[in-house]
């Protein structure tokens, strides 16, 4: 999870470009600035400063006015057209009009509290930065026993934000803002410990380290600095696990199991006179209720610390040099599979409907039309996104598998290396050591560098042209060999002893985050298992339910339409109009479908979050291997039921 910059960050943007192009719509500037000044609180000021967005208050209230009135204008031009061309019942019209005026008061309030939110993610987020700012600390620490020194390699080498609070510090610090080292190190543990104490404490031991006279008493302590970082980070996200549970029943229950139990019992609200169109349908179950549950799961994430920030991919890689042909082609491929899937069943009833296999009517048939338009768009969507980020997938898998080898690997260099062997053939032990692992290919073409080049040691890992390292796109991988070669500079045995080291430090590291995601399992396991196969199951069944309930209510019309008009019974005056289904079924059919696969989406969005952070290409590679599960268990699941079904009515 990185932070955006303010040249990158859409609110600051905005901000700044509403007021600078926009701000002729204010007659009094001085006043309305003045009035904004007066009207945010404290809080409000300082998470603008914590932020380091370069905003003033007037210019944040003006964006949150500008957009929500420009959406209220835009939205009711829009219902003023479609109203013109399309006559709705009137429960669609109120629903209309509500959300139409709810919409830009909700963007309203969402944008005048955005810095405020915005604070807020930042901080827990940044609990998940201590970890590593602090290995990359004290890994230097042990290697050059200079604070100043670690402090800058771990702002150099670490892309988190909290590196760049380590570099505004060193800034201040070379302004003599500081009047030393020590006195940096206390004002940046006093700004940090407000979030963490456990950071701060580890903070204060790596400062103490210097000041002991013995090494071994110094490796211990630094030892004991990370043990805290580490041992505090677990204990959070097995809080943030724990907190999660009743949240995600809520969303599982509220948000999922009742609506699509309250399917089933949509065509018997007819008979009490309450009729309601597919507007009102979609609006219901196509916008609000994937808002709400969107909108519950964003306030479940943002309680969520970040631990391990996704490796980011560049397009440079040599496994992404022909991406963009082969999205353009994906694309291309889908968008034809996508419209041929999606109209097969009406293009089946134009040639007479062969074997009944399309459904025409109520339990009918086998496949309803509305099945296989949601099959092509997910088919579509689904091949599109298997292709496209299919490549990250690989990349990423083996930068993970690389990682896991690397403190073997480390261990095994680190040990030749405090023999008094050679580099190169320390490498080139290593590389046949792990024979067959990614890591041995690296250390082997390390080991050709020194030999048959003749380069150093920085060169034969890190050049360009020849570097064993230059397509490996791992921040461990590339800051601990970073401050192997930092290392080598010194005896062998030191050198050694320190490899060993950073090998047991990374373990330390891995096995954190193992342990982390073992408390996770649980609850991201049942959100993936509800969106590939609980909630697409429980979907088709009551859409099969439904069905049964609308064959039901047709029967009893076409009994009651054959009587005489003083014989219906009942005092409710049940006729044949007030049983009849105002809502086709293929459009019904359909309308239930978007609302599964929206809610697919947010259900693996969330799980994916909650396991692996904000990781982008990660969440459409999950996409399209959910999605075609959840279509094919709602599709098998509502014809088994409408076949099983259909027998009994």
């Amino acid at each position: 999870m990185i932070f955006l910059s303010n040249a990158e960050n859409w609110y600051y943007n905005g901000c700044k470009y509403t007021f600078s192009h926009f701000s002729w719509l204010i007659q009094d500037i001085a006043g309305f600035r003045r009035r904004s000044e007066k009207a945010v609180s404290e809080e409000y000021r300082n998470s603008i400063i914590y932020t380091g967005f370069d905003l003033e208050p007037y210019e944040t209230a003006f964006f949150s006015y500008f957009v929500a009135g420009s959406m209220l204008i835009l939205i009711l031009a829009i219902d003023f057209i479609i109203f013109r061309l399309i006559s709705f019942e009137s429960a669609t019209i109120k629903i209309t009009i509500v959300l139409s005026l709810l919409i830009p008061i909700i963007a309203l309030a969402y944008l005048s509290e955005y810095i405020k939110i915005y604070a807020r993610w930042m901080k827990v987020s940044s609990l998940g930065d201590m970890p590593e700012i602090l290995s990359y600390m004290v890994m230097s620490m042990k290697i050059v026993p200079n604070m100043e020194v670690a402090i800058r390699f771990a702002a150099e080498h670490s892309t988190r934000p909290l590196a760049k609070d380590l570099r505004k510090m060193l800034w201040n610090l070379h302004v003599r803002e500081y009047k030393g080292m020590e006195d940096a190190m206390i004002g940046f543990a006093e700004i940090w410990g407000r979030n963490s104490e456990y950071f701060k404490r580890s903070l204060h031991l790596v400062k103490s380290s210097t000041s002991e006279p013995d090494e071994a008493q110094r490796i211990i302590t630094l030892n004991r600095a990370l043990d805290i970082v580490l041992e505090s980070t677990k204990r959070l996200m097995e809080t943030f696990a724990s907190k999660l549970k009743n949240p995600t029943y809520i969303l599982y229950s509220v948000f999922i199991l009742i609506p699509l139990a309250l399917v089933a019992l949509m065509p018997a609200i007819t008979v009490v006179g309450i009729r309601f169109g597919i507007g009102t349908l979609v609006a219901l179950y196509n916008i609000i209720l994937p808002l709400l549950t969107f909108g519950y799961a964003e306030y479940i994430l943002l309680q969520r610390p970040a631990t391990f920030v996704p490796q980011s991919i560049p397009d440079s890689h040599p496994e992404l040099r022909h991406i963009r042909k082969k999205k353009t082609l994906a694309m291309v491929i889908s968008i034809c599979m996508g419209v041929l899937i999606a109209s097969s069943g009406y293009l089946w009833n134009l040639i007479g409907n062969p074997g009944n296999i399309i459904s025409t009517a109520t339990l009918e048939g086998i496949l309803p039309s509305g099945l296989l338009v949601i099959l092509g768009f997910v088919f579509a969507v689904s091949f599109y996104l298997n292709t496209s980020y299919m490549p990250y997938k690989k990349i990423r898998d083996e930068i993970r598998r690389m990682e896991s080898e690397f403190s073997d690997a480390l261990f095994v260099l680190g040990r030749r290396i405090s023999e008094g062997r050679a580099t190169e053939e320390a490498f080139m032990h290593a590389a046949s050591t792990m024979q067959g692992s990614e890591i041995a290919t690296a250390f082997e073409r390390i080991s050709l560098n020194l030999i048959s080049v003749r380069a150093d040691i920085l060169t034969a890992i890190f050049d360009d042209e020849i570097g064993a390292f230059r397509d490996i796109y791992s921040d461990r991988i590339r800051t601990t060999m970073m401050l192997f070669v930092e290392s080598a500079h010194k005896s062998h045995e030191a050198a050694g002893v320190a490899v060993v080291k950073l090998a047991d430090h990374l373990k330390e590291l891995q096995d954190v985050e193992l342990n982390i995601k073992q408390s996770l399992y649980d609850m991201t396991s049942t959100m993936r298992s509800t969106a590939a196969i609980f909630a697409p199951l429980i979907a088709g069944v009551t859409m099969a339910l439904s069905e049964v309930i609308t064959k039901i209510l047709q029967n009893i019309s076409n009994s009651i339409s054959r009587l005489p008009a003083d014989m219906i019974p009942g005092s409710a005056q049940i006729s044949p109009a007030n049983l009849e289904q105002s809502i086709p079924s293929d459009l019904f059919m359909l309308s239930i479908g978007v609302y599964l696969i929206l809610i697919t989406v947010i259900l693996t969005r969330f799980a994916g979050t909650i396991e692996y952070g904000g990781d982008r290409d990660r969440l459409m590679y999950d996409l399209g291997q959910v999605l075609p599960i959840s279509a094919i268990v709602f599709t098998l699941s509502t014809v088994v039921s409408r076949i099983i079904f259909r027998g009994l009515v």
